[in-house]
Formats: C-alpha cells, structure tokens, sequence
C-alpha cells in the first residue's frame, strides 16, 4: 500500500496554508492510499515528521512551506538509510528549490501540475551536519534575509528581502578568508561567498556549467561600494561576470575559515560559524518534478 506523508507549514502562502488543506490531500489520495498530514508549529517540526517518513518508509513526502521548512524536511531524510521521493509545493517568499526545478509558483498551478510519475534527482550539500538543497552563503546576504520579520515577508515578498540586501550592501565590510577545495585555494579578501548547488543565482545564471555532483563557488572580493556597483547589476541580470574582484570554483569538498567571527547561512537560515566543511551529496534525494531538457 502506498502511502505519504503531507507536511504543512500554517504560515505559507502569505498565510494561508491550511486554506490548500483538501486540495493536498485530494490530490495525494488520487495516487496513494494512505496519506497522512501533519501541521508544523515550531523549528525543527518538519525534520522531525521527514525522519518519521523514513524510517516508516513512507513513499513520498511533500511539503507545503518556503525554503526553511523544505530544507527541515531534506535535513530529515538526507543521507538516511531509507529516503522517501520528495514532492515541494513552493509556499515561502524566495522559493529558490522549486523554481531551480521549474514548478510553477502559482500555488493553485504547482498543486495541479504535481505529477506523481516524474521525477528528478537533485543534489543536496552539507555543511558541517546542516544540509541545503540549494545555497550555502557567507556575508550580507544571510543576515539581510535573517533580519526580515514573518509579517513583512507577509506583506511585502521579495521586495523585503531587496530592500534588507540593498540596506547591508552599503554597510559591507571585506573579510581575510582561506576557500580549500580538491580544485585549488583561495586565501584573500572576500565580501560574499556563495556555494551554490547550480548555476543559478535566483533565476539568474551566474556560472556557465551545472554538473551534477559539484557546488559552484563565488567570491565577491572587494567590500567597496564601487565595485558592487559594477558587479552586482550584471549578476543580477544574469551575465557570467568576468571581473578582477570576483572568483569562481568549481568542487566537491570545500572547507571554508577565517581569522574573523563569521556567520554562514544555508538555504536562506542562519548556519554555524565558520570554520565549516562542505560535501556535495551528489543525486541524492528524488524529487517530483518535470524532466530536465
């Protein structure tokens, strides 16, 4: 018999998660026979029902909430002896996992399209023990998003976050960083580091190559205002840079430190300090979406 396990964060879709209630579970019963649901109420609710889905060998797990609670629910099933296929309903804000696998924002639309006959299998990276499915990063960026509130993601969407990252660019500082990879180093100044799972940035494409089972490094050198005024529009419109101030590497083992108290950030949530260590775990987790071209 197969079954699956629905996990809910009531705080998606601007707050509306429960309203999708029944469509969920309708649309989950039209292709298993016991479906299960469970609504978050806290941190750490979503990794705790995902491990359940494991170690019960559930068949599937899908999760209706925004890039935390899904990277709760990967963080719950990666590199478990038993890992359920992985359906995502985008629910959050930046939603960067499900627009990385082309499904559709429109929460009426993902529910619709969900096909329960087409997967993907994804990369996932872990640093030190905190798992992400798509971005680990070092600089404004984490604590711009960090400093968002609930109600204004509410409101306002990504303008919140653009208006935070634009607010923490001016205020940048540069920091001396050590990057060891099987492909090389850098020691040096650095302002940003992105280790990202593909070659997207948002849905911008920043790096010419996605290969499956390596992380994309990018390092944003200078702290100075000019310099990201020259750098960061192009990225934003997704031009591959090439640009003294910035690097790219390309691994699978990556550690990362500083003489500086750093903050690093997985998946749009605050991670450990630095030092830390990254692995790319390359296909690890199936997810339910439309074949790549």
């Amino acid at each position: 018999m197969k079954k699956i396990m629905v996990i809910i964060n009531p705080t998606s879709g601007g707050e509306k998660a429960l309203d999708y209630k029944v469509k969920l579970e309708n649309k989950a019963r039209d292709y298993f026979e016991e479906v299960e649901i469970k609504i978050t109420e806290k941190a750490q609710d979503a990794t705790n029902f995902a491990e359940e889905a494991s170690r019960e060998r559930y068949d599937a797990v899908l999760v209706f909430g925004g890039d935390g609670t899904v990277n709760e629910v990967i963080s719950g099933i990666a590199e478990k002896d038993y890992i359920p296929k992985l359906a995502i309903i985008p629910g959050g804000t930046g939603n960067l996992i499900t627009k990385l696998l082309e499904i559709n924002q429109d929460i009426d639309g993902a529910i619709d399209e969900l096909d329960f006959s087409s997967t993907n299998k994804i990369d996932i990276g872990k640093s030190n023990r905190n798992y992400f499915g798509y971005i680990f990063s070092i600089g404004s960026l984490p604590e711009a998003i960090h400093n968002v509130g609930i109600e204004d993601k509410t409101k306002f969407g990504m303008l919140a976050y653009a208006i935070n990252t634009m607010k923490s660019v001016v205020t940048d500082q540069a920091f001396n960083i050590r990057v060891e990879t099987e492909n090389g180093n850098y020691i040096g100044p650095a302002s940003h580091v992105l280790v990202l799972l593909t070659n997207y940035f948002a849905d911008k494409k920043i790096f010419d190559e996605d290969k499956d089972g390596y992380a994309n490094i990018l390092i944003l050198k200078d702290a100075s205002i000019l310099t990201k005024l020259s750098v960061i529009p192009d990225l934003l419109k997704g031009d591959v840079v090439v640009n003294d101030n910035i690097e790219y590497m390309k691994a699978r083992h990556i550690k990362i430190s500083s003489d500086s108290e750093l903050e690093t950030d997985v998946d749009g949530d605050k991670s450990d300090d630095l030092p830390v260590e990254i692995k790319v775990l390359g296909q690890h987790i199936e997810v339910y979406s439309q074949p790549k071209e």
